[in-house]
């Protein structure tokens, strides 16, 4: 830090910066002595801890930078009108990025890296040309990513990168679990299996290349390098990209397109309930409240990992999925009324039947819990590599969606609670002033597995203790029991919507 900024800001600033450095200067050579003591361990031990371990530095340079609320010193839109090309700017650039304390910090824990392999041989010598290719690529993710956070100022693009960081933190479960069984006393055992697998992609490429070189693989030593330096390539064409966009390309008003016809109401029948339906599938479609809740779904399966991991059968985890998918999707529509906030009024006031309100409040689910019930449990018998498991697991899903949906057609009308407003961030949700969100959500959860397990007992029979005839019984049961529980939670949720129509109306006005 310079004297100017010594009498600019003061001496507190300076502390911090010093502080900071020093930790991560000791965390580095830590870590760089703990993986020293590495060589002369078993190959697969070493292989699993320094291909997971620096998979996890990789993707923390990838995913650190989004936590900044300021530009960073790379941004490239710095050097807007002093005519660099764009050639000039990346590589200036991306060299100064290489002085730095980031920079310092990957060059002590390099050299733990190469001693983990042992001194003095070819493998070593190896170790450290993927040791810079490795902190290559951690730089040029840290300066895309930098630029990215820089460039994204839409909430919907904020949005997306914090959905984007619930997925990174759900698949990096894995890896931390297998990294603690690495490292759990007895040693390595046939451990590792998330670092073999990261050992193909672009975060373990590079440092697992020595430990195939090792075991003899040759082919698999081509491949890492392969994997790694088109890493690169693609990586340096991204920056590239952007900044050349930052250089030379000034943002565009957008330009609205003009849109002909009535949407989803082109599609529904001209009734009451048409018209809730085609609003329903609309709200579902355009509102983020409705929209993060559904991309949530296809990362579900990630939840089963770190169970496989742990030592539960592959087969059995497959058939998990999808029910709770199917669960979550009946269990969104349980607060739909407080969605609506203020545009209840309309069905009110039009003396909208309960009925036709409950109806086509059914549309959207029904449209996105049935295929993925239908095709998912067809996906999930094939993982499991039994299909005759179909009927049984198909008939859980039905009962878990169409159980939930009976339930939510009730709650939502009895015990709504305050809820996000529309436009507001979705991942904000209003202080609770009674307990009527936890009761809503218990009824809801609890209500629809209990339901459920008829079919589940069905389904566990023929599933886990080979009793295939009881599959159909799953099936039937399932579908049976979540029709009912549908049709008498519509008509008992329309008939309390009807009576309750004037304070579900206040309710929406208070909140």
């Amino acid at each position: 830090m310079s004297i100017a900024n010594l009498v600019r800001f003061g001496f507190r600033p300076a502390v911090g910066t010093v502080v900071a450095l020093l930790v991560v200067i000791v965390l580095s050579i830590v870590v760089s002595s703990l993986a020293s003591e590495l060589r002369g361990d078993p190959t697969g031990e070493v292989q699993a801890l320094v291909v997971g371990g620096g998979a996890l530095l990789l993707v923390a340079f990838f995913v650190g930078p989004f936590a900044a609320s300021k530009p960073p010193w790379s941004d490239p839109r710095r050097l807007y009108g002093y005519g660099y090309t764009t050639d000039q700017a990346a590589g200036g650039l991306a060299l100064a990025g290489a002085v730095g304390l980031p920079a310092l910090a990957l060059v002590i824990l390099a050299i733990g890296y190469v001693r983990s392999w042992g001194e003095g041989s070819g493998i070593a010598w190896l170790a450290v040309l993927t040791a810079v290719i490795a902190g290559v690529t951690a730089l040029l993710l840290a300066l895309v990513a930098s630029t990215l956070n820089s460039m994204l100022t839409t909430r919907r693009s904020r949005d997306l990168m914090v959905v984007g960081g619930i997925v990174v933190a759900l698949l990096l479960i894995p890896l931390v679990i297998d990294l603690v069984r690495v490292l759990l006393p007895g040693g390595y055992h046939g451990q590792g299996a998330a670092a073999d697998a990261l050992a193909w992609t672009p975060f373990g490429a590079a440092i697992a290349l020595p430990g195939h070189a090792v075991t003899g693989q040759t082919g698999r030593v081509v491949g890492d390098l392969v994997i790694s330096l088109v890493t690169i390539g693609v990586l340096w064409f991204i920056w590239r990209t952007l900044v050349d966009r930052a250089l030379h390309q000034t943002e565009a008003p957008g330009v609205a397109l003009q849109r002909t016809g009535l949407g989803w109401f082109d599609f529904t029948a001209s009734s009451p309930a048409g018209a809730i339906a085609a609003r329903s599938l609309t709200y579902w479609w355009r509102d983020a409240r409705y929209r993060w809740s559904l991309v949530i779904l296809p990362f579900l399966p990630l939840l089963v990992v770190p169970l496989g991991i742990a030592g539960v059968n592959w087969a059995t985890l497959a058939l998990i999925p999808v029910p709770v998918m199917c669960l979550l999707v009946g269990f969104i529509p349980h607060n739909d009324v407080a969605y609506d906030n203020t545009a209840i009024w309309m069905h009110i006031s039009a003396n909208t039947p309960g009925i036709a309100d409950r109806l086509g409040r059914l549309a959207p689910p029904l449209l996105i819990g049935l295929p993925i019930a239908a095709v998912g449990s067809f996906v999930a018998v094939l993982l499991h590599g039994d299909v005759g498991a179909f009927l049984p697991e198909f008939g859980v899903c039905l009962s878990l969606l169409l159980t939930g949906l009976g339930l939510a057609g009730i709650v939502s009308a009895a015990l709504p609670y305050a809820a996000v407003r529309p436009g507001d961030d979705p991942f904000k949700q209003p202080q609770a002033t009674s307990s009527t969100a936890g009761w809503s959500q218990t009824i809801m959860f609890g209500g629809a597995v209990l339901l459920s397990v008829p079919a589940g007992w069905f389904a566990v029979r023929a599933t886990v203790f080979g009793r295939q005839d009881l599959g159909a019984s799953a099936f039937w049961v399932g579908l049976g029991i979540g029709v009912v529980v549908l049709v008498l939670g519509t008509l008992i949720g329309a008939r309390i919507f009807s009576r309750r129509a004037p304070e579900l109306l206040a309710f929406a006005l208070r909140t």
